[in-house]
């Protein structure tokens, strides 16, 4: 399923700035960076099945660098690549290797091992070309790495056009397992493993968000006197959550 509009990616790339990431899409993606961490650290033990130690990482969507922070010493030479100038100057400021740019507009003088697209997918206008251009740049059995949505889960097929995912124009594309099956092979990739992800929240954040999104609503006034109540160090519990419908795909480069 896709959003019944063009959006030209120089548009796009305005929705993806500071605000995008403190209040509008996150309550605040760097305050929350221990919770962000716990689920990247999971995919990070997703990589390490597949790419020995010592291969080179590419990136796609590398926000705030906080992918790369971890890999460094495991993965050294990766790279990171986004849109959002803000999110690569962070990480550049850490020492870490960040292009500012979009991926079909960049040029690499080597290939990965692997490729990794973190929840990015979704958000992309022209998703085809951009797993076909993360193909061309994986060393033969080299790996791509990606989660999103999965449109074809239980939960979004009870919820329809209510599922959360669903809010264009930041998220364009809703794919299933069966959509990316047809998708890898038309760009030579061949499937290696589906499962779920378990994601990590920070319980204020949720809080927050449930009162930004539900307003004056029971759920959203429930969540306010939550938020006022509650102590700030259960607050900054992070906890895991997998509701089955957020895909992790290994796919592998014959």
């Amino acid at each position: 399923m896709t959003v019944n509009q063009r959006v030209p990616a120089a548009e796009l790339k305005k929705y993806y700035q500071e605000d995008y990431f403190k209040g509008r899409e996150y309550v605040d993606y760097v305050a929350d960076k221990p919770a962000q961490q716990k689920t990247l650290r999971s995919h990070l033990r997703v990589v390490r099945r597949h790419v020995g130690s010592g291969g080179c990482l590419l990136e796609i969507g590398c926000a705030y660098g906080f992918f790369l922070e971890l890999i460094q010493e495991e993965y050294p030479g990766s790279l990171g690549v986004d849109v959002f100038s803000a999110g690569v100057a962070h990480a550049r400021a850490r020492g870490l290797q960040a292009q500012e740019g979009d991926l079909l507009g960049l040029r690499f003088d080597q290939l990965f091992d692997g490729v990794c697209l973190w929840d990015t997918i979704e958000h992309l206008p022209n998703p085809r070309e951009v797993i076909q251009r993360s193909a061309e740049l994986l060393k033969p059995g080299g790996h791509l790495f990606l989660t999103t949505g999965d449109f074809g889960a239980l939960l979004p097929r009870l919820q329809g056009l209510k599922w959360r995912q669903i809010h264009p124009p930041t998220h364009l594309f809703y794919f299933t397992r069966r959509s990316f099956r047809e998708l890898c092979r038309r760009v030579g990739l061949e499937i290696v493993r589906f499962s779920t992800v378990t994601v990590h929240r920070r319980l204020g954040s949720v809080f927050q968000s449930l009162e930004n999104f539900y307003g004056r609503s029971l759920t959203g006034r429930v969540a306010s006197f939550a938020l006022r109540v509650t102590p700030r160090g259960i607050l900054n519990w992070n906890f895991p959550l997998n509701l089955g419908d957020t895909l992790c795909l290994v796919a592998r480069k014959k």
